[in-house]
């Protein structure tokens, strides 16, 4: 298959997946992932598609929800050492809210020696990764979105309603230099909003590579929260 058949292809795969990584688009194209770079790299000089860490997406849904399975390798040493730091906060008998975000899930494998732990997440995939026996999960439920494994929706957020927690670790896709909080995803940035509103203290974990990034739909303000966790000196610092 010649260049430009393979531009076409991964441009038809892209309209069905919205989005995929470099493996994926080898395999299906039968082809090396080097080839896959050089056809990628074709096609954003011509505007058809946006490479982000780990793949690429069609240009048109750069401003849709990237799913998790491509962000979650992106920065990974930072979300990492982000959510450690994260961990420290919580202690034993404490109430927790974790929001969908692959850092704030991350913080799983920091709490494994705490007990009497209560956590209330949207996130399905902390179910399957916390193996700590003193730790009661709690789903608020709602619709459930495949691409990011999480709850979202009007149930959700009556859920959230009803409880009240000790500490609140959220993320979203960007924080501009002046401390706004925003996300592409209107449902989760509503579902975070009443997540915000139902605890205590509330911690924004953050990534150097989303400040200065400012997204469609305003969450809140860093003078709302009780702080922002970063990798790196903040603005405003």
């Amino acid at each position: 298959m010649i260049g430009y058949q393979r531009q076409q292809k991964i441009i038809e795969y892209l309209e069905v997946k919205q989005s995929a990584t470099i493996r994926q688009l080898a395999e299906v194209l039968y082809t090396s992932e080097a080839s896959v770079r050089r056809d990628i790299a074709a096609l954003e000089v011509q505007g058809y598609v946006q490479k982000i860490y780990g793949g690429v997406l069609l240009s048109k849904y750069q401003n849709q929800v990237v799913p998790v399975n491509l962000r979650d390798g992106e920065n990974s040493s930072a979300k990492d050492e982000i959510a450690r730091r994260a961990a420290q906060i919580i202690r034993d008998g404490d109430t927790v809210i974790l929001d969908a975000s692959s850092t704030t899930r991350r913080i799983i494998k920091y709490i494994d020696h705490l007990h009497n732990v209560k956590i209330i997440t949207n996130n399905l995939r902390i179910f399957s990764e916390c193996s700590n026996p003193h730790i009661t999960l709690y789903c608020t439920g709602g619709t459930y979105h495949h691409g990011n494994h999480a709850f979202i929706g009007p149930s959700a957020e009556a859920y959230l309603r009803g409880i009240s927690a000790d500490y609140l670790f959220f993320s979203s896709q960007g924080i501009t230099e002046d401390g706004i909080i925003s996300d592409v995803s209107e449902e989760e940035s509503s579902l975070r909003q009443v997540m915000i509103k139902q605890s205590k203290k509330q911690f924004f974990l953050c990534d150097s590579s989303k400040i200065g990034v400012r997204k469609m739909f305003t969450l809140c303000n860093k003078d709302d929260l009780t702080s922002v966790i970063c990798d790196k000196k903040l603005p405003w610092e």
